[in-house]
């Protein structure tokens, strides 16, 4: 019956003069897109954009490919992505609700089964991830045993999904599988070393049997093909932390630094070693101090190995950024707009009013996220004052959007073209200034995730 459907969407689409022929060569994807973060979904291979699709007026879109090659390829709409795996002739559709985007997520149509049997695997993983986070304290004899277990449950049901598709498993596709099922339970124990420190409060780390880890003998670090598939990537990460703990405690070097050496070291696919130290930078700028910062040494390292002109320059973007607001300084004054195009300035906002500024873009964030942590924030600290400044120009979209509304939408705004706050903002990554009532900076750069936040909005509180 979802092919019936499938077929009956293409007609709809295209139109009754396709030939038959002309459907069994080429390949198709698309879908409809439930409460539209934008006009269109973006179609990609390996990060980069193989297709724009631009939604009708029913919220569908539909694209055709003529020779596309078998293999993962990913489709982003808003700040979300997921992934869809496609052979010549498959007519995959898909449908979501951006409002709940990976559990809503239906596939049909030929070549449906396979991305499926992905999706509830990669929501199966993301359930076991949070149920093995209870055992890190057990012994490493037993936490391998938890880890065995889980292999052979997802062994088993990639058995009984293979058995049922029988010759439609390719070589590709079980390889893409056999990631997805094994990497995640690598990365876990990749981790456990850390996690086991913490749960028992010790000082240094286990001492670990090296068959703990006879997998890595396997595992090719630079799997081209694999790259940009989240399992994979994931377990490279936690496998180079684990690696620069071990190493730091011989070196003494900070943690940043051996793990900027062991990425180069290490990984020798230009592009990936890019991402992970550019990620790795920036994962150490935002959690290194309450106040953001980036160690000069380490990005002195990332400037010298990182190929990437774009990433170089975000970041030295970011540096400019995080130096612009000092603490301990009053707030310099900008112009906002409101949802409604009215001019106003900052400093009369929120004037002897305990502030937390947050500016924000759905290019990082969504708005269900940035509504649900808001919302926590203002119901903890109710004598503060949330102001939401959204980074990107168009604004006609968050008058509607169903997340915002749950916000105080007379607390939203953007900057005008010539706002002063520009001048900090130059990187275009989400930050967060907190104000004490006498419009002082109590923090000139956080983030809404940082675990230093509510420490922090704590002690502004009580003064």
């Amino acid at each position: 019956m979802r092919y019936l459907i499938t077929s009956l969407f293409l007609i709809t689409l295209f139109g009754c003069s396709e030939q038959s022929q002309t459907l069994k060569s080429d390949t198709y994807f698309g879908g409809e897109i439930i409460n539209p973060k934008s006009k269109y979904v973006l179609f990609l291979k390996d990060d980069a954009v193989m297709d724009t699709i631009y939604l009708n007026k029913k919220n569908r879109f539909i694209t055709k490919f003529k020779n596309l090659a078998e293999g993962l390829y990913t489709f982003k709409h808003g700040n979300e992505f997921q992934y869809v795996y496609l052979q010549p002739s498959d007519s995959v559709l898909v449908r979501l609700n951006t409002w709940n985007f990976d559990e809503s997520l239906v596939f049909s149509g030929k070549g449906s089964s396979k991305n499926e049997f992905l999706i509830n695997l990669f929501l199966q993983n993301e359930r076991d991830d949070k149920a093995m986070s209870r055992h890190f304290n057990l012994n490493e004899n037993d936490f391998e045993h938890k880890i065995d277990s889980l292999a052979k449950q997802r062994e088993a049901t990639f058995k009984d999904f293979a058995s049922l598709e029988k010759d439609k498993i390719s070589t590709n596709y079980r390889k893409l599988v056999n990631t997805a099922i094994y990497f995640p339970l690598y990365s876990l124990k990749e981790i456990y070393p850390y996690y086991y420190r913490i749960a028992h409060k010790q000082k240094d780390f286990p001492i670990i049997n090296s068959d703990f880890y006879k997998y890595r003998s396997k595992i090719n670090l630079n799997e081209k093909s694999l790259v940009s598939f989240y399992p994979y990537q994931n377990y490279i990460v936690s496998y180079l932390y684990n690696l620069s703990y071990q190493n730091k405690v011989i070196s003494e070097k900070k943690l940043t630094n051996t793990l900027l050496h062991e990425i180069v070291n290490h990984i020798k696919l230009e592009k990936f070693k890019n991402t992970l130290l550019r990620r790795v930078v920036i994962n150490d700028f935002l959690k290194s101090e309450p106040t953001c910062s980036i160690d000069q040494s380490a990005l002195v390292y990332f400037l010298q190995n990182c190929t990437n002109n774009d990433y170089k320059n975000q970041l030295k973007s970011l540096v400019h950024d995080s130096k612009y607001v000092k603490n301990n300084t009053p707030l310099h004054d900008f112009e906002v707009k409101t949802l409604s195009n009215e001019v106003k300035t900052i400093n009369k906002i929120i004037k002897d009013k305990k502030t937390v500024i947050y500016f924000w873009s759905t290019e990082y964030m969504s708005t269900d996220y940035l509504a649900s942590r808001i919302r926590y924030l203002t119901y903890t600290y109710p004598n503060m004052l949330f102001i939401g400044i959204h980074l990107q120009d168009e604004n006609s979209d968050l008058k509607n959007d169903p997340n915002l509304k749950l916000l105080n939408i007379n607390n939203q705004y953007t900057l005008t073209n010539n706002s002063y706050a520009k001048q900090y903002l130059t990187s275009n990554y989400p930050r967060v200034i907190i104000v004490n009532k006498k419009g002082i900076v109590v923090n000139g750069f956080t983030y809404l995730d940082s675990k230093y936040l509510n420490s922090q909005l704590d002690k502004l509180e009580l003064n």
